[in-house]
């Protein structure tokens, strides 16, 4: 039973493997078929169905390990990144397939050893290490992006000053942004450039920005957008508040900062009870007990 579980495993492990890395491209009638509502020319055989329900089970529920489509995309959006949603999949499956070929590996090991290993467990340690690799892909995908998203909202207090001390030079908003991308540099100066581009295209200032804050998902920049676009339409002053959004976003910086302190300082506590308190003991110890030996 073991064996042929094992030989099942090993089998989808290298039929995965060579259906992502070998994978054809499509044809130009597959790519406008779906558009013209007729049907995929691609044949589709026992391998294709099994991919399909696979990628059904790990990306097209809600708690899906592998995160949907949407959610996927939507992370793409904020870290701007040239990666598309199918090279993420592919790099989960690839990692999902090399992490039940280890999990094989190591339950083959562990059979030829003549130790005993249940099938239920076998199944489970395969299952979880499949599972595992392209949740892992996820995982540092959601990493990336919430180090950008950090480091927009770290950047956000300076650009809204520099905003407010060029408006109250007398230049427009359009204008001041403008000038902010033109000097500046960093992840919020390249987002606001993607604003500029849209309001070339025909786009308001305050329908792109609603936008910008919608796709980057980061309360700090909503309520500073929200405000700025709420200015523009009541006629209140700017540069008031653009200054009143920067502080309230360094008032913000510095409890995430708080937050952050007390975090480390319960981190810092384990090395410190569980490495250097029992040295010290040891030291204080030791003498007294090679004593009490000699005597």
């Amino acid at each position: 039973m073991s064996g042929a579980l094992i030989g099942m495993f090993t089998g989808l492990g290298i039929v995965l493997i060579t259906r992502v890395l070998a994978q054809p491209k499509s044809s130009m009638a597959d790519s406008i078929a779906r558009y013209v509502g007729a049907g995929t020319t691609q044949q589709r055989n026992l391998t294709y169905e099994l991919i399909q329900r696979v990628q059904r089970l790990f990306t097209s529920r809600q708690w899906a390990p592998w995160e949907s489509d949407f959610q996927i995309s939507r992370k793409l959006r904020q870290l701007d990144t040239t990666m598309s949603l199918g090279a993420v999949r592919r790099k989960q499956v690839i990692a999902a397939a090399i992490s039940l070929l280890i999990a094989l590996l190591w339950v083959i090991l562990r059979l030829a050893s003549d130790k005993p290993l249940s099938t239920m467990i076998a199944l489970l340690i395969c299952v979880s290490a499949f599972t595992y690799g392209g949740w892992y892909v996820k995982w540092s995908l959601e990493s990336k992006t919430s180090q950008r998203i950090s480091a927009i909202e770290a950047q956000l207090p300076a650009v809204l000053d520099l905003l407010a001390f060029a408006i109250s030079a007398g230049e427009p908003a359009l204008l001041a942004i403008r000038r902010v991308t033109e000097t500046c540099s960093g992840p919020l100066t390249r987002e606001l450039k993607k604003v500029l581009n849209s309001i070339d295209s025909g786009e308001s200032l305050a329908r792109s920005l609603n936008n910008l804050s919608a796709d980057l998902d980061s309360q700090a920049l909503s309520r500073a957008f929200h405000a700025l676009t709420l200015a523009l339409e009541r006629g209140t002053p700017l540069a008031q508040v653009l200054r009143a959004q920067a502080a309230d976003a360094r008032a913000q910086q510095a409890r995430l900062l708080l937050v952050l302190a007390g975090r480390k300082e319960t981190a810092m506590m384990l090395p410190v009870v569980f490495l250097i308190l029992p040295m010290i003991v040891a030291v204080a110890l030791y003498p007294g007990i090679v004593a009490l030996q000699v005597l």
